[in-house]
């Protein structure tokens, strides 16, 4: 994938225009009026992005209060492209309109008041320090156990997690996951797009990577809390510490499996993500053939997203 050359960073533009763009996938509807109730109010506009699933966007933009409507759009693709090319369309979206920043949501992630405002707050408060800030992202709520995320960094040869200590905290982080990410379009530019080859799974792991290879930082705002969760369900056990394992699909596994290898084959990658997520793989493993339903089929799936890796194979998972 090639990008722009290197440049030094801008000044910060004048006014912080927000575009937020949500990629829906079968969406449950109630969820989705819920998502589009809290964030629309803190956006300027909001493009809903289907992946080829097509669904009848009025009664839901019914459900919104009257002087929000005009500030929601909806754009049906042909069939379902992958996470990052719905993303792409919605950041092109946002950039011909001319947004400074583009907000990236999933179908079932519901912000807090005030989340947008303090994603914006602290991407100003890190460039007046001096940083390129290449995207910012909130605390995460998962919906099932209540928990709080904190933000990851990498050490040496692994990674910690690093609670936030006060609201107003800004945090850099190694990780941003796509959903809640505010990313200046000037960034986007310069970085590239999101990696539509990956189809799903550490689209947003790959697109950090190679944004603070290229001299940007990630941050996380302590203040900006959004309601999200990993996987259909989630399991806890004990590995060294108690931790919570988002229980996917066997076709999530194969994506897991497939594109953890490639990322870690990739130059940009760091050292310590990559021990780190081998690791956690093994320990995947064990965990969703012990746990997980189809056993069978998923260690399949997940045997042949290695080999497809190693093959240099991409794209949606083919039957």
């Amino acid at each position: 994938m090639s990008s722009a050359p290197r440049s030094q960073s801008p000044p910060p533009a004048a006014r912080t225009r927000v575009a937020g763009v949500i990629l829906t996938y079968h969406p449950d509807q109630t969820t989705l009026l819920d998502l589009v109730r809290a964030v629309c109010p803190q956006l300027e506009a909001l493009l809903i992005v289907d992946n080829g699933t097509p669904w009848d966007p009025a009664p839901l933009s019914a459900g919104v209060d009257s002087g929000l409507r005009d500030r929601i759009h909806f754009l049906g693709l042909p069939e379902n492209l992958g996470v990052g090319a719905g993303h792409n369309r919605g950041i092109a979206w946002a950039r011909e309109r001319g947004f400074s920043h583009v907000l990236i949501l999933d179908q079932d992630s519901i912000p807090a008041p005030g989340m947008v405002a303090a994603l914006a707050r602290a991407a100003r408060e890190m460039e007046a320090r001096g940083s390129r800030v290449g995207a910012v992202g909130p605390q995460y709520r998962d919906r099932y156990t209540g928990t709080r995320s904190g933000f990851v960094r990498l050490g040496p040869l692994w990674m910690r997690r690093t609670p936030c200590a006060a609201s107003e905290s800004v945090l850099e982080t190694d990780f941003i996951i796509s959903s809640g990410a505010l990313i200046p379009m000037q960034v986007l530019d310069e970085v590239g797009a999101m990696d539509e080859s990956l189809f799903i799974d550490h689209v947003d792991t790959e697109w950090v990577f190679r944004a603070r290879s290229r001299g940007y930082r990630t941050f996380g705002a302590c203040g900006a809390i959004m309601e999200h969760t990993l996987g259909t369900a989630t399991l806890r056990v004990w590995l060294g510490r108690w931790r919570n394992v988002a229980l996917h699909s066997p076709q999530r596994n194969y994506y897991l499996f497939r594109n953890t290898v490639i990322l870690a084959r990739r130059p940009y990658a760091p050292r310590a993500w990559i021990v780190a997520a081998l690791v956690r793989l093994a320990g995947l493993l064990v965990l969703y053939l012990g746990f997980g339903s189809e056993r069978g089929r998923r260690l399949r799936l997940m045997a042949r997203g290695i080999s497809d890796a190693l093959r240099g194979t991409t794209g949606p998972l083919v039957a």
